[in-house]
């Protein structure tokens, strides 16, 4: 469940009274998502956070509100793109000047990013370089074309203009967002979705409707193995987004005879008719409370 306080004052006051209940409740979770800005409780169950946020209430005085957990889903991009980036402003005294070039080209998923230099004579000082590669950075971690923290791409810098007097760190810092932030869209950008290994475990006569409920979940079975007690084991790569409420449902289809256990795995490119609909509605595939 991810809660954040009603009072925004409250969000110091709400970080250490979560804490202080951690440590009275080996039970329960306590999670801050940076790429979502979320603070995530998890327990046992509905009832055990929901008197985890009474007692906020109660025992701190912190009125929390709950909201959709997000599913971090990142970007990409699928093809080579260049673009140039510049950045051009006259003031009283000295004006800011820089202009980077750029070409991205898609790395192997899970490779994160890679920053090249290719300037050669001079074109952007190499003072200047580092600036264009933390303006290329900044410009990934804040969002690409659907808003997406970017990753798995190689940039490269291979020319540029600077003016010896107008040109800064700041100036090039710039341009090197603006020449990514073209460049994404010139580079057939998709969504990337997370992907979670589960292992459930559950009686041999179950086994049926609990696989017929993972392919339901657009889940991947990786194969099946029998555990002592003739219990099966079933591992299955799932997305994500698609495990709001396993623990409930498989308890219902279990009649409460299941177990799993999930933890995230890797990224997926997002099939094509969810990737149209999360990109015209980014509530869709909110991960629901």
């Amino acid at each position: 469940m991810a809660i954040k306080p009603k009072a925004k004052a409250d969000e110091d006051k709400l970080m250490a009274a979560l804490h202080k209940l951690q440590e009275e409740d080996p039970a329960l979770q306590v999670a801050r998502i940076d790429e979502t800005h979320q603070t995530l409780i998890m327990g046992t169950g509905d009832a055990h956070l929901t008197v985890t946020c009474e007692r906020l209430q109660r025992k701190f005085g912190v009125e929390v509100e709950t909201e959709p957990v997000l599913v971090p889903y990142r970007e990409t991009i699928t093809k080579q793109a260049e673009a140039e980036g510049k950045y051009k402003k006259q003031t009283g005294g000295h004006g800011q000047f820089g202009v980077a070039n750029l070409r991205i080209a898609p790395l192997a998923r899970g490779e994160g990013f890679r920053f090249v230099d290719e300037i050669v004579g001079g074109a952007i000082p190499r003072q200047f370089i580092p600036a264009v590669e933390k303006g290329v950075i900044e410009a990934m971690e804040s969002g690409g074309v659907y808003g997406y923290p970017v990753v798995d791409v190689e940039v490269t810098c291979y020319d540029g203009k600077y003016h010896p007097v107008d040109s800064s760190e700041m100036s090039f810092k710039m341009a090197g967002a603006l020449a990514l932030r073209e460049a994404l869209a010139k580079a057939s950008p998709v969504i990337l979705e997370p992907i979670s290994l589960l292992e459930v475990e559950v009686p041999a006569e179950m086994q049926g409707d609990v696989i017929g409920d993972l392919n339901s979940r657009r889940g991947r079975v990786q194969g099946t193995d029998t555990l002592e007690g003739g219990e099966q084991l079933v591992a299955a790569f799932v997305p994500t987004a698609e495990l709001a409420r396993y623990a409930v449902d498989l308890r219902s289809i279990t009649g409460g005879a299941g177990r799993f256990r999930g933890r995230p795995d890797h990224y997926d490119p997002l099939p094509p008719h969810l990737h149209e609909k999360v990109v015209a509605d980014p509530e869709r595939d909110k991960v629901g409370v």
